[in-house]
C-alpha cells in the first residue's frame, strides 16, 4: 500500500479541561432537575431548534449522543439535556448543551445555574471555559476578561489571549482587543510548520499549533481591518496567508481592504463571540483527545475523534453564523465519520453570498459520491465551477470529483484549465501532480509519468517526491527512477513509516526488489503496526513469497483498519490471498467489494477479469523468507 511524543505538552491543558469532560452525577444535579419538562415538550432556543431534521418526530431517539452529533441534530440534544440529570445520565455533553441553549435564549440566570451545578461549580473546569463569555453577555465585560486570567492561564498559547480578545470584540471594544492580539503576536512562533513530517518536538509542536495560530491571527487582522488600520490589517492577513495559502476569506478581505470596505464578516456580539470561542475549543479538544487516543491505543479513534470537540464545533457554527470555513470543516468531519446526512445539513447552511460557496458545492459533491450518486456529484462540481471558476483550487477540486466519478476526460481537461490559471511555480507543480494522478487513474501511465516528471522539475518538496514515487512505481519505464527517488526520501528520514513504506512497496513491485523491500517493510511494520498501508504492504510481500497464511493474517488486519473507508487495493490483495487458499467464493466476494471501492482503470479491468475467470496466473512459489533481526513474525503476533 501506497515518532513518539511525550504527554507533558498536554498535561496542564487537559487538567484545565477535566471539569468540562465530566457531567454532573445525579447527586450533583440541581433539585429542580427532577421537575424538568420532558424532551418531547421542551422547546429549545430558536438557534438550536433550527437543527431539527425535516419532518423529525418529536419523540425521535438516537442510540448515543455521538449518533445525534453525526446527524447534526442539536435540537434533539437540547431536549434530552433537560431530562438527562433526572435520568441519571452521565454524558459530559449535557451541561454544555444546556448552557448554550440558555445563553442563546438570553436566559443568563439559567445559564449560570448550569455552570454552578457542574463539578467544581463556578470554580470548575466548565465554568473556567465559559463564564467569561457569560459575564460579557451580562454586560460585565471587564469581569469577563478578569475571569479568563483566573481560569484559563494554564491553557496553551494563544488560547488565553484569544479568549480575552474575543470578550472585548464581542463588546465592541476593538482597541482593547487589538492591544491583546498585538501582545499575543509577540509571544507566538509565526513560522509556518514544515511541509514534511516533523523530525523533532519543536517541529511537531509547530504543526500542532498551526491551525489555532492561523485562526487567531485572522481575528487580529479583522480587528485592525474594522478599525481602519489598513497597513496593519494587510500585514496580518499576509501572515495568515503564509499558514493557509489561497484562503477564500483572506483573499476577499484583502480585496475589500484595497477598496476601502470593511470586512465581509459581521462584527461580533457577545453571543457570536462565544461561538467563536467554542470553535477554538473544538479544535483544541479534538486534537488533544485524538493524540491521547493514539498514545494510549496506537491508533486514532473510529467515528468522531472527540465527542466534546464535535459538540463545541457544531454549537460554535450555530452561534457564529458566518463561520463558514468552520462549517466546511464540521461537514467534512461528519462525512469522514459516516454522518452523511448531518454533513449535508451543516453544509446547506453556507449561503450563496459566502466566499466559501464554491467550496460548499465541492463538499456537496463529496457527499453525493459517498451516497454513490455520481451524477449528482458531477452536477455539484459543475455548480462549484460556475460560482468559483476564477479560483484554480475550485477547478482542481472539481477535477478530482470528475476523476472519482469516472469522468476521466473531463477531469484531465479541468486540470488543464486550472493549470492555465496559476502563477506560482509551486501551484503549477501541484496541479501537474494532480493531473498525473488522474492520468494514472485512467490507466495512461506514460502521460502520468510525463506530468509527474514535469512537476518534479518545478518543485522538489516532500509531497511532490512522494507522489513521484507513487506514480512511477507502476510505469515499467519509470520504476528505477521511482526507486531512486524513494531511496533519497528514505535516506533523509529513515524512521518515517510513510517514507519507508513508499520505498518498500515500490521495491516489491519487481522481483529484483522483493528481498530488500521485504526487509524494509518488516522494519516499517514494527514502527507502525496500526498503519494500514504498511500492514498491507508487508502482507503483499508475504504473498509474493508464497506465504499465503501469513499474508492473510496481515491483509485481513489492514482491511479491518480501513472498514470506515474500504480500500480497493487491500480488498484486491485479500481476494488474491483467499483464491490461493482455495477460498474461491470469499475471493470473488472481496474482488466485488474492491470494484465497489472505486478502483483505478487498470485495477478495475483486472478485477473484472478475476470475478469472471478467477486467477489465471501461477501462484507465487513458496520460498524461504530473508532473515530479519526483529522480534516475532507477524503471523505469530497476537492481534489487538
Amino acid at each position: 500500500m501506497r515518532a513518539a511524543i511525550g504527554t507533558a505538552l498536554w498535561a496542564a491543558s487537559l487538567a484545565v479541561l477535566a471539569g468540562a469532560a465530566s457531567a454532573a452525577t445525579p447527586a450533583q444535579a440541581p433539585a429542580a432537575e427532577a421537575a424538568a419538562p420532558s424532551a418531547s415538550t421542551y422547546e429549545p432556543s430558536a438557534v438550536l431548534r433550527a437543527t431539527a431534521p425535516p419532518d423529525a418526530a418529536a419523540d425521535r431517539t438516537y442510540d448515543s449522543p455521538d449518533d445525534a452529533l453525526l446527524a447534526a441534530d442539536l435540537d434533539y440534544l437540547a431536549r434530552e439535556a433537560r431530562t438527562a440529570g433526572a435520568r441519571g445520565a452521565s454524558e459530559s455533553i449535557w451541561p454544555i448543551v444546556r448552557f448554550t441553549d440558555d445563553l442563546a435564549s438570553g436566559r443568563n440566570t439559567e445559564a449560570r445555574a448550569v455552570l454552578a451545578a457542574t463539578p467544581g461549580g463556578m470554580e470548575g473546569g466548565l465554568a473556567n471555559l465559559l463564564e467569561p463569555f457569560l459575564l460579557a453577555a451580562e454586560g460585565r465585560v471587564d469581569a469577563g476578561v478578569a475571569r479568563v486570567d483566573s481560569g484559563l492561564s494554564e491553557m496553551p498559547a494563544p488560547l488565553p489571549d484569544v479568549a480575552r480578545a474575543l470578550v472585548f470584540e464581542g463588546a465592541g471594544r476593538l482597541n482593547e482587543a487589538a492591544a491583546i492580539y498585538a501582545l499575543m503576536e509577540d509571544r507566538l512562533d509565526l513560522r509556518p510548520p514544515p511541509e514534511s513530517e516533523p523530525t523533532n518536538m519543536e517541529e511537531f509542536e509547530r504543526a500542532l499549533n498551526a491551525a489555532r495560530i492561523t485562526h487567531a491571527m485572522y481575528r487580529a487582522a479583522l480587528v485592525q481591518h474594522r478599525l481602519g488600520h489598513t497597513d496593519e490589517a494587510r500585514r496580518l492577513y499576509n501572515i495568515v496567508a503564509e499558514f493557509a495559502p489561497r484562503s477564500a476569506d483572506v483573499e476577499r478581505n484583502l480585496a475589500r481592504l484595497g477598496r476601502g470596505e470593511g470586512p465581509q464578516e459581521a462584527a461580533l456580539t457577545p453571543l457570536s463571540a462565544t461561538g467563536r470561542w467554542m470553535l477554538f475549543l473544538s479544535e483544541f479538544l479534538t486534537q488533544a483527545e485524538s493524540l491521547t487516543s493514539i498514545m494510549a491505543q496506537g491508533t486514532a479513534p473510529e467515528g468522531l475523534a472527540s465527542t466534546s470537540g464535535a459538540l463545541f464545533l457544531q454549537l460554535g457554527v450555530l452561534l457564529a453564523g458566518d463561520a463558514d470555513d468552520w462549517r466546511l470543516y464540521a461537514a467534512g468531519q461528519l462525512l469522514d465519520a459516516g454522518g452523511t446526512d448531518g454533513a449535508q445539513r451543516i453544509i446547506d447552511g453556507v449561503t450563496a453570498q459566502s466566499p466559501f460557496a464554491p467550496d460548499a458545492e465541492i463538499t456537496r459533491a463529496n457527499i453525493q459520491l459517498e451516497r454513490r450518486n455520481d451524477d449528482a456529484a458531477v452536477a455539484a462540481a459543475e455548480r462549484a465551477i460556475s460560482t468559483g471558476g476564477d479560483r484554480w483550487t475550485v477547478l482542481a477540486s472539481a477535477a478530482d470529483i470528475y476523476r472519482i466519478a469516472g469522468r476521466s476526460r473531463q477531469s484531465i481537461d479541468t486540470y488543464g484549465r486550472a493549470l492555465a490559471m496559476v502563477q506560482a511555480e509551486k501551484d503549477r507543480a501541484d496541479i501537474l501532480g494532480f493531473r498525473a494522478y488522474a492520468h494514472r487513474f485512467s490507466g495512461d501511465l506514460s502521460r502520468a509519468t510525463a506530468d509527474m516528471r514535469q512537476a518534479y522539475e518545478i518543485d522538489q518538496s516532500v509531497d511532490t517526491r512522494l507522489l513521484y514515487v507513487s506514480i512511477l512505481m507502476d510505469d515499467p519505464q519509470g520504476w528505477r527512477d521511482g526507486i531512486q527517488m524513494a531511496r533519497s526520501l528514505f535516506a533523509e528520514q529513515p524512521d518515517s513509516v510513510l517514507r519507508l513504506n513508499a520505498l518498500g512497496y515500490a521495491l516489491i513491485q519487481r522481483p529484483e526488489g522483493l528481498e530488500e523491500g521485504y526487509r524494509l517493510l518488516w522494519r516499517g511494520f514494527n514502527y507502525g503496526q496500526t498503519d494500514y498501508s504498511v500492514v498491507d504492504s508487508l502482507g503483499w510481500a508475504y504473498y509474493l513469497y508464497g506465504r499465503f497464511d501469513e499474508a492473510r493474517t496481515l491483509i485481513e488486519r489492514a482491511n479491518e483498519l480501513t472498514q470506515d473507508e474500504p480500500n480497493s487495493e487491500i480488498l484486491d490483495h485479500l481476494g488474491d490471498v483467499y483464491w490461493r487458499l482455495d477460498r474461491r467464493d470469499d475471493a470473488r466476494a472481496k474482488w466485488r467489494e474492491a470494484l465497489e471501492a472505486r478502483p483505478d482503470a487498470i485495477r478495475r479491468r483486472a478485477l473484472e477479469q478475476k470475478v469472471s475467470r478467477g486467477l489465471t496466473t501461477s501462484a507465487p512459489r513458496r520460498r524461504e523468507l530473508p532473515q530479519v533481526e526483529l522480534p516475532d513474525r507477524p503471523g505469530q503476533r497476537e492481534e489487538t
